[in-house]
């Protein structure tokens, strides 16, 4: 029996051996596999044209392929130019889609009354960092220029960022600095944080003032205070807000495009009750966008 299970457990060396040298010098076939998975993924959340609720755009750049963001206008109108947020969505840098926040976006629109640029950046397994952080950037400076056409206020511009999102929105952010252009505040949820976050911080790049969210259950959560800790260092006016009981996702989840999509089902942050801390978390973010704006008056 011994020699039969060492006859096994070799055979499983010897195959994993193969499979890791098949894939050292066949590289491409492992990354068109993860390249075919997770263009699958983003394609879950794409909506027909006639289903969206905010609308198409594509931002023209310089040479270079203009950016894709969902447009959304207050239902109301208002005279006067509006604030913008910039919102990116989260997915590990390599998931996710625009649309997947189109019911947010549309409430947020109207909840803080402003214009929402919903903005599909790149994700890095088609072009690598910092090209989506550029496309966020260029898109924030298109508006500005642009901001008579679409009656917005540039003086009152804000990123509102989910996880890689989030990280993106940051690293923007000091593209936009080196620019001369400085966004009023960033509203952060659960973000995606390394080295580069703190250096960012030390460098004095952050946008301030800067609002922190986070669950109970974040996979960050070790690495937030260290990064508040840079943060506050570097004179940013941060406020720092976390929801126990809430679940990573939460505010993302309990939205309709992810209703039919199990996997996330799986992650118990989609019930009645996160979505009940969701909405309570959409009041308090745009609370804080208000905050923002207030203080450039």
């Amino acid at each position: 029996m011994g020699n039969v299970l060492i006859n096994i457990f070799g055979i499983f060396l010897v195959l994993v051996l193969i499979c890791f040298l098949w894939f050292r010098f066949h590289p491409t076939a492992f990354d068109q596999k993860l390249g075919e998975q997770v263009k699958k993924a983003r394609q879950a959340f794409v909506k027909k044209d006639a289903d969206l609720l905010g609308r198409r755009m594509l931002v023209p750049r310089e040479n270079a392929d203009g950016v894709h963001v969902n447009l959304y206008i207050p239902s109301q109108r208002v005279s006067g130019p509006l604030p913008v947020v910039f919102v990116a969505h989260g997915g590990q840098f390599m998931d996710g889609d625009a649309d997947a926040l189109d019911s947010f976006c549309d409430r947020v629109k109207d909840t803080f009354d402003s214009i929402i640029v919903n903005i599909n950046y790149t994700t890095i397994d088609v072009k690598q960092i910092p090209y989506p952080q550029e496309e966020i950037r260029d898109t924030v400076l298109y508006f500005a220029v642009h901001a008579t056409e679409f009656n917005m206020d540039p003086k009152r511009f804000c990123f509102l960022g989910f996880s890689a999102g989030a990280y993106l929105e940051v690293g923007a952010a000091a593209f936009l600095k080196e620019k001369g252009f400085r966004m009023c505040g960033q509203v952060s949820v659960h973000p995606f944080v390394d080295d580069t976050m703190i250096r960012l911080a030390d460098a004095g790049a952050h946008i301030s003032p800067f609002t922190l969210i986070s669950a109970g259950n974040d996979s960050m959560r070790e690495r937030y205070p260290v990064y508040a800790e840079h943060l506050k260092n570097a004179g940013v006016d941060l406020t720092e807000r976390e929801y126990p009981d809430a679940m990573q996702g939460f505010i993302e989840y309990n939205n309709p495009e992810y209703e039919n999509i199990q996997i996330y089902h799986r992650t118990q942050a989609i019930s009645e009750d996160q979505k009940d801390l969701a909405r309570a978390c959409e009041i308090y973010i745009s609370g804080e966008l208000e905050r923002f704006i207030q203080q450039q008056n």
